[in-house]
């Protein structure tokens, strides 16, 4: 396994990691403003979620922070400049996916929250590579992503079904799973919930069945990281408002602004080191993981945990 000590971390010059392809960038400039538009409507307040850990952060304070809208409603502009943390930058997932569902062609699929329809359509592209056929389930605590994902679904003929549910309370009887796949979920969760949502994944597969996910390393996201984000998203914008056709009749402002606060908001609790992750996954039968670098969020690049972890 390469280790994530081997590989460079620097806030300085970014080297190419990740080039977002056209059908990727088209097809977010349709939904963006859509999810800017749900967000408004279909965030609201919960008691576990982005707006519950950002009451505790030292972030902006001019507004109340009532619901998940600055995070949603903002997401898939971040997404065309490449800066939140996406499947799309991780071939791993192809590879790892289409051999699960070509063993289980017809797998029971949970994924396991979502910040928006990226991981299905990673798992989409899977199941085309291994020509499967398995039923889709998605549960989030936020109704934003599972519009998200149901707008993509009817777009490519895909049948899932969407659940508004938090799966560390919540029963699930779409289970038991083959397959589990999320996208950074362990580092949107805090420490204390990190083990709670592994020993859920591990409660909720059947035998056989398997974690896929990754998990960005690193330490605390600090106020220098936070104003280096939003300026470069900042800079970034400037050059790309060809990106934003609906932000570009002199609105640009309004992005910015969207940028700022998500920046002053936005907090990965980051994993800590290959131990973590083995005693995170410690009552799987069986768990695999490499490091990776990434483009990563506030820092550029960051290097990432890819971890398949399964049940015999």
């Amino acid at each position: 396994m390469q280790s994530a000590a081997s590989m460079s971390r620097s806030t300085g010059a970014i080297p190419t990691l990740h080039q977002l392809d056209a059908a990727i960038h088209a097809i977010l400039g349709e939904s963006a403003p859509l999810m800017e538009v749900w967000s408004r409507t279909d965030c609201v307040d919960k008691t576990r979620g982005m707006e519950e850990w950002v009451k505790t952060q030292d972030g902006y304070r001019e507004t109340p922070v009532e619901s998940c809208a600055w995070y949603h409603g903002t997401w898939q502009y971040l997404r065309l400049l490449d800066m939140v943390a996406t499947p799309s930058w991780y071939g791993f997932y192809n590879s790892a996916l289409s051999e699960i569902l070509r063993n289980k062609p017809r797998a029971n699929v949970l994924i396991s929250a979502a910040a928006d329809y990226g991981m299905l359509a990673t798992l989409h592209r899977a199941i085309e590579a291994a020509q499967g056929d398995p039923s889709i389930v998605i549960y989030d605590i936020c109704r934003t992503p599972l519009r998200s994902c149901e707008w993509y679904a009817d777009r490519y003929g895909l049948t899932v079904k969407t659940v508004r549910g938090d799966l560390l309370e919540d029963g699930v009887p779409e289970a038991p799973f083959d397959l589990i796949v999320t996208d950074e979920f362990l580092t949107v969760l805090k420490a204390q919930y990190k083990p709670m949502i592994t020993q859920r994944w591990r409660e909720l597969l059947r035998p056989g069945g398997s974690v896929v996910t990754t998990a960005m390393i690193g330490g605390a996201t600090t106020p220098e990281l936070r104003d280096g984000y939003a300026r470069r998203a900042r800079q970034l914008l400037s050059g790309r408002l060809d990106s934003f056709p609906h932000h570009n009749n002199g609105k640009a402002h309004l992005l910015v602004e969207h940028f700022d606060r998500f920046a002053g908001y936005h907090t990965r609790h980051m994993i800590d080191d290959e131990d973590q992750i083995r005693t995170l996954f410690s009552d799987f039968d069986e768990l695999s993981y490499s490091a990776t670098a990434t483009p990563g969020e506030c820092v550029t690049p960051t290097n990432s945990f890819q971890i398949v972890a399964s049940l015999r």
